[in-house]
């Protein structure tokens, strides 16, 4: 599959990645429809934080194709939006709405099957893809 990496500061590039594969019973793989740059990713871009081979395009909308075992909330073909935060959905503050604030949470970073990359900031990019 094809990632857009950035390597420094106005350097990035279109470049194949390995598939992705379940690891942890609780990871899901989604074959993304569209993904855009989140606008944290602007800073490094223009140089105001470091960066080296950084995976770009963690605001994304697409299918699960594959569910870990322990995965109950989404199933396969399920249509999913997600965005930079990788939540469990089990912890209070996930069940408070607060997905974002996950106790378990990870950054995520998408990497793209057949999509195109669209350079937006943040919510704004991924309005501009919902909206195509």
């Amino acid at each position: 599959m094809r990632g857009v990496i950035m390597h420094a500061p106005g350097d990035v590039r279109v470049e194949e990645r390995d598939m992705p594969k379940i690891v942890a019973p609780t990871d899901a793989i989604i074959k993304l429809a569209a993904t855009c740059i989140c606008g944290s990713d602007l800073w490094p871009y223009r140089g105001a934080e470091p960066v080296r081979d950084q995976p770009m395009g963690h605001e994304y909308v697409g299918t699960v194709t594959e569910v870990g075992a322990d995965v109950t909330s989404v199933h396969v073909g399920d249509f999913v939006i997600g965005s930079f935060m990788a939540s469990d959905n089990t912890c209070e503050i996930c069940q408070a709405g607060y997905q974002s604030r996950c106790a378990h949470g990870e950054f995520a970073g998408a990497g793209p099957g057949k999509t195109v990359a669209v350079v937006g900031d943040g919510a704004v990019g991924l309005l501009g893809v919902l909206a195509a």
